[in-house]
């Protein structure tokens, strides 16, 4: 991949009334044409299937800069793998989950925001959203969504007030968990939920991992136990929806992308949706606690080749892209939660039980920490996986705990 020198735009160039572009020279008309026209062009990539649902956005943005933009839809969990590829040919403007942000930092594939852009993400967004789009206290990528687990319940099994506590639930009904074959983005979080850090308090030091204590043990303990609570109910990735629907299990945990098919499993006037519970871990009460995810636009300078009016334009066009009426849009038309502070108030958010509740989830250290952005995080998954996974299935006796999570602490501070 060709290396491109980080471009330092200065706040008065990055207008579209900024510096002067310097054409190329070309023996050929076509080919002048032709640059001119490369150079008038913003190559953009949005989530599959939201193509059309920015197509206003993109239009008000082309009639105002006096740009072109090409619309492309791409995979989100592939933008770093396709922008580090070669970041020259890729897009200029890209949407990606923030976890990926931290790696694309680290290459110098994208710069920080300039800083008039800055100070309205940091006037108009949460403050969980705010931290996705950061890296080590500096502003890389503009929010527009937010994506937490929330508990969905069948309403007539369990009440508001017996969703409140894990034990209520296990106790008058069935709570549904993916244990014996355990993902760690759903269950990881119950070590931060007794105190537990993953990369240090702000997920950004591989070394600040400490699941190595009585803290941990206690998780792992609790994990254990739950083969023999009756309440308990070991579910796979393929089963959740049936064992919902037929009556097995009362309760889950997900995320939004499966609410409609919750709500078809139970009918749209029994199905319940919350916050997490409060459970008993070590014979202290702690609130349970999910991963946050930040949706977000980044720019992408290489493609540019030092053209400051593109790049200028580019950083608008992901403006236009996550202000708040595109964010009012991208709830409309796509369900995606949005991290502007007045649209999350609106009445058309608040209406929808799914967003308030993920915006309660999202707004608080409470209910959410904000998933870690380190490369390490590969080595998480795997890892974390393996220890919760072996603790329920009793492949790790309860004397080896310790052990296993110091080594386990071990394992993810030594991760480059």
């Amino acid at each position: 991949m060709k290396s491109w020198q980080k471009i330092i735009v200065s706040g008065a160039s990055l207008t579209l009334a900024g510096t002067l572009l310097v054409g190329c020279s070309s023996n050929s008309k076509d080919k002048s044409q032709s640059a001119s026209t490369d150079a008038k062009t913003i190559k953009l990539w949005v989530p599959t299937g939201a193509k059309e649902s920015y197509a206003d956005t993109v239009a008000k943005f082309e009639k105002d800069s006096g740009y072109k933009v090409k619309v492309v839809e791409s995979e989100d969990p592939k933008a770093q793998e396709k922008i580090k590829k070669d970041a020259s040919t890729a897009a200029d403007v890209f949407s990606l989950p923030h976890d990926q942000l931290g790696q694309l930092v680290e290459s110098g594939t994208i710069q920080e925001v300039p800083e008039q852009y800055t100070k309205e993400i940091a006037k108009t967004a949460t403050d969980q959203a705010i931290v996705g789009a950061q890296y080590k206290g500096k502003t890389y990528a503009f929010p527009f969504g937010i994506e937490s687990q929330v508990l969905f319940y069948n309403k007539e099994k369990l009440s508001e007030q017996d969703i409140a506590s894990y034990e209520t639930i296990t106790r008058k009904a069935t709570f549904g968990g993916t244990f014996k074959q355990a993902n760690s983005y759903i269950t990881g979080p119950l070590f931060l939920s007794v105190g537990d850090t993953l990369f240090g308090e702000n997920g950004e030091d591989p070394k600040g991992t400490n699941w190595g204590n009585d803290k941990g043990v206690s998780v792992l303990k609790w994990i254990a136990d739950q083969k023999n609570n009756k309440g308990f109910v070991n579910l796979d990735a393929n089963n959740i929806m049936s064992k919902f629907g037929d009556g097995a299990v009362a309760s889950f945990e997900s995320g939004p992308w499966d609410y409609a098919a919750a709500q078809k499993a139970i009918g749209k006037d029994k199905l319940g949706v919350a916050v997490y519970p409060k459970m008993n871990i070590g014979g202290q009460i702690v609130q349970q606690k999910a991963f946050l995810g930040v949706k977000l636009y980044a720019v992408n300078q290489a493609p540019a080749k030092g053209d400051t009016k593109r790049i200028a334009a580019s950083y608008k066009l992901a403006s236009y892209l996550t202000n708040a009426e595109s964010q009012k849009n991208q709830f409309k038309t796509r369900n995606i939660v949005p991290v502007n502070k007045d649209v999350q108030a609106s009445s058309e958010v608040q209406s929808n039980d799914l967003a308030k509740t993920v915006i309660t989830m999202g707004g608080s250290k409470d209910y959410t920490v904000v998933m870690p952005k380190l490369s390490q995080m590969a080595t998480f998954w795997t890892e974390s996986a393996a220890i919760l996974s072996d603790t329920y299935n009793g492949k790790i006796s309860e004397a080896d705990y310790l052990t296993k999570l110091q080594q386990f602490d071990k394992d993810i501070a030594a991760t480059k």
